[in-house]
């Protein structure tokens, strides 16, 4: 017979480790019945926050003379060792715990139940299961709602209503060594989970009204979304409802879709690649006089990027080194508004194209070179590499330095050249981060099929 420790806890606020605990209540189950208990209030040794305090009722006054979690810990270990550790959304409780313990030295291992995934399995189709809302449904009372003692306590009639309606062993089949159930966020059904692949692509995770949330890429869709249930980030593995997926082939084309899905969508809980990190470009443009300008600038829809930069004191320094190492005009890098022969001419540092001592033609290609070094994907290029399936093809376009999309065709079809391969392929902006990732991956000059 299991021993079961159902556990509650209050924190000063949702986020592991930023927050501490400030009240734990543990009732141990077993033979049908509570045999035991422990309750207290913590002193987390950190403020409460203001809404944690209108909702629980702790206060930072309550707290202040109650013991530290270091001095009751010998208890909380005692009751729940051999036990199964029980709680609404097990992983939140679970999490704080088990980082309380850690912070003392202690490796906490318990096995986990989550009374949220089990009433899902027993009370199928209900609009919510909240403590709140499943214990209304079932017409459980919850005396003292959001203190720890008076959410176990109905966490325990809960979990009773759970046993007695188990027909079909639900229960065993969630404490088997095997299963996934007590790590899966709780509102994630296990089988949207079982079924993702483990191949690589783009992977989505939705919340209960199926608005996008968090974008990740991944060599193997299902190891890397499982990665994300184990950490302690619970506000946001409690807000997981739905993962969809799209496959992608290679990483390479995986991380240029998660790059713009990400800008595409804005979801909550992804910080970097939100907004281009190409505020100001490096552009260029042929006078009526034939001299190649090179100029950098705001980034706008109507430009051609060759290379993009976060602020306007990097692109202005990059464009002193390239005039310094394949000496250009600083008349014509935007850099000085002399009329007549810029002041590095007058230095012996330019060439005097601007004075019209150099033919622009012999200007032009110093200024083609200054340009081509600036990242391996300078030049056009078809990227070819595996599909998505065994008889398909991946396509990557770079005309002219400048990212077009990708796609996708069957073994059989003949893509050879850029338009060819623009008949295959969705098109996609080119971006800094496109450029970043492109740059960082052809670096080493890979090994996929076509360079053009």
């Amino acid at each position: 017979m299991n021993r079961f420790a159902i556990v509650d806890i209050e924190t000063t606020g949702t986020r592991t480790p930023t927050h501490g605990i400030t009240e734990v209540a543990i009732l141990l189950y077993e033979n049908g019945k509570v045999s035991d208990s422990f309750h207290s209030l913590i002193d987390p040794e950190a403020p409460i926050q203001p809404y944690v305090s209108q909702l629980t009722g702790i206060t930072n006054e309550m707290v202040r003379d109650a013991p530290k979690f270091h001095e009751v810990g010998r208890e909380i270990w005692n009751l729940t060792e051999d036990a199964v550790f029980v709680a609404h959304s097990v992983n939140f409780d679970y999490s704080y715990i088990h980082g309380a313990f850690r912070d003392l030295g202690a490796e906490f291992r318990r096995k986990k139940l989550c009374t949220v995934r089990f009433s899902r399995r027993i009370f199928p189709g209900l609009p919510s299961y909240s403590l709140g809302n499943i214990c209304r449904h079932l017409g459980i009372t919850i005396e003292d709602r959001h203190r720890a003692m008076g959410d176990a306590r109905a966490t325990v009639e809960l979990f009773e209503r759970c046993l007695q309606n188990d027909s079909n062993g639900v229960l065993d089949s969630f404490l088997k060594r095997t299963s996934r159930e007590a790590t899966l966020p709780p509102h994630l059904p296990k089988e949207v989970f079982e079924n993702l692949p483990e191949k690589t692509g783009v992977y989505y995770f939705h919340d209960r009204k199926g608005r996008i949330i968090y974008i990740g890429k991944a060599v193997n869709i299902k190891n890397r979304v499982y990665s994300h249930f184990t950490g302690r980030k619970q506000k946001f593995i409690s807000s997981i409802a739905n993962v969809s997926h799209k496959l992608c082939g290679t990483e390479l084309i995986a991380l240029l879709l998660e790059s713009h899905e990400i800008k595409h969508h804005y979801p909550l809980y992804n910080r970097a690649q939100k907004r281009d990190r190409g505020r100001y470009v490096l552009t260029d443009y042929v006078d009526r006089k034939g001299i190649r300008h090179l100029m950098f600038t705001k980034n706008h829809l109507a430009l051609q990027p060759i290379i993009s930069f976060s602020s306007y004191e990097a692109a202005r320094s990059f464009m002193f080194g390239i005039m310094e190492e394949y000496r250009l005009c600083p008349r014509y890098c935007g850099l000085q508004s002399a009329h007549n022969g810029c002041f590095d001419y007058q230095v012996k540092k330019c060439k005097g194209v601007c004075a019209g001592r150099e033919r622009p033609s012999v200007y032009n290609k110093r200024v083609a070179r200054a340009i081509a070094s600036l990242d391996p994907g300078a030049r056009s290029r078809l990227i070819i590499d595996k599909g998505r399936e065994p008889r398909e093809r991946s396509v990557i376009v770079i005309e002219n330095g400048q990212y077009r999309g990708f796609g996708y065709f069957d073994e059989s079809r003949k893509v050879e050249s850029i338009g060819e391969a623009m008949q295959v392929i969705a098109p996609f902006k080119h971006t800094a981060d496109a450029q970043r990732i492109l740059a960082s991956s052809l670096a080493g000059e890979t090994d996929s099929e076509n360079f053009l």
